[in-house]
């Protein structure tokens, strides 16, 4: 069976403290990254945050003392995640980073893992198909 790739950079399993405050009222909405890449961030808030949502994302890069600033946008939001101490997340991308922090972000996070997931993978039964009928096996 074929697993459709939908994320376009690898998630690390990197945490950290952070401050995301809502552009929309400059109120702080979360304090922790749960899972980061040089694409964006899984953020446990304690504030709701909606799709669509601006947000200003400030923290420390693996390994070093250099700080993070970034724009990101919420894109989706989690709601009773598998972690007992996290009920509430937001799936943020970053929409404005700083080129050399990116670059920075991308090399610092080399070598950390992924995190290991809370359920199984979905199945692209289409791509499976269309495998099998060429004759490759999935």
């Amino acid at each position: 069976m074929v697993r459709p790739r939908r994320r376009r950079s690898l998630r690390r399993s990197y945490r950290t403290r952070c401050q995301a405050v809502r552009l929309d009222g400059f109120r702080q909405v979360g304090d922790r990254i749960l899972d980061l890449s040089h694409r964006g961030a899984l953020i446990a808030c304690n504030r709701i945050v909606f799709p669509g949502d601006e947000l200003v994302v400030s923290f420390r890069a693996p390994g070093e003392s250099m700080v993070i600033d970034a724009f990101g946008e919420v894109q989706r939001v989690l709601k009773g995640r598998r972690d007992a101490d996290v009920g509430y997340a937001a799936g943020v991308v970053f929409t404005e980073i700083d080129w050399d922090a990116r670059a920075e972000l991308f090399v610092r996070l080399a070598g950390t893992p992924p995190p290991v997931p809370a359920r199984p993978a979905p199945v692209d039964y289409a791509e499976t198909v269309r495998r099998i009928g060429l004759g490759r096996a999935a």
